[in-house]
């Protein structure tokens, strides 16, 4: 989507009144979008009337039935030219929560990237607090920034990574990604679609 398609809107402007925009600008019924997106239509829903707020995985699929990239969707900021640079700053990066983490976005302004990035604080310590295990359509890398991560995956052994220490995964396989105790555990995270 690219922004004469949708309406301008700030990166403070709530998600779901936000999606709400973006889907009448294209003329869509929310059953439309969540056809597209592969999201229950009544999910759709309580996203933009601010009842829900929706999971990476959840986010990953919208943004798919928009066309766009997740940091488009999460901070649209003014249009702005279509350069190939963009300067972040920790303190004005708005983060999205979510069960488990707190995501902030960066470079969400780069159009048409192959790739997105995030700083990604996992905050929850306990497996069984977590609840489902993440899957989602993309190749991920995370770079452990402080506190220690505990990756669970299908497959494969508990894994603990320190600072300066990553790991590269299938985000399709199930896992689940958790602050070593006492936490949180700040990462960056890197990820392409499938």
């Amino acid at each position: 989507m690219s922004p004469s398609t949708h309406p301008a809107t700030s990166a403070h402007d709530p998600l779901g009144p936000r999606l709400k925009r973006w889907r009448t600008a294209r003329g869509w019924n929310q059953q439309d979008l969540a056809d597209r997106a592969g999201v229950a239509r009544s999910t759709l829903s309580k996203i933009e009337n601010g009842l829900l707020s929706p999971t990476f995985e959840i986010l990953v699929k919208i943004a798919q039935g928009f066309g766009t990239d997740l940091a488009e969707l999460l901070r649209d900021p003014a249009p702005s030219l279509p350069g190939r640079m963009e300067v972040d700053r920790w303190a004005e990066v708005t983060p999205l929560p979510d069960a488990n983490t707190r995501l902030h976005p960066l470079g969400a302004a780069l159009r048409g990237r192959r790739f997105q990035t995030m700083v990604v604080e996992f905050t929850t310590t306990d497996l069984t607090a977590f609840g489902p295990w993440n899957s989602h359509a993309t190749q991920d890398m995370l770079f452990v920034l402080s506190g220690r991560l505990v990756l669970h995956t299908e497959g494969y052994a508990p894994r603990t990574l320190g600072p300066g220490e990553s790991v590269h995964f299938d985000g399709a396989m199930p896992h689940a990604c958790l602050a070593e105790p006492p936490g949180p555990c700040r990462c960056l995270y890197v990820f392409a679609p499938a």
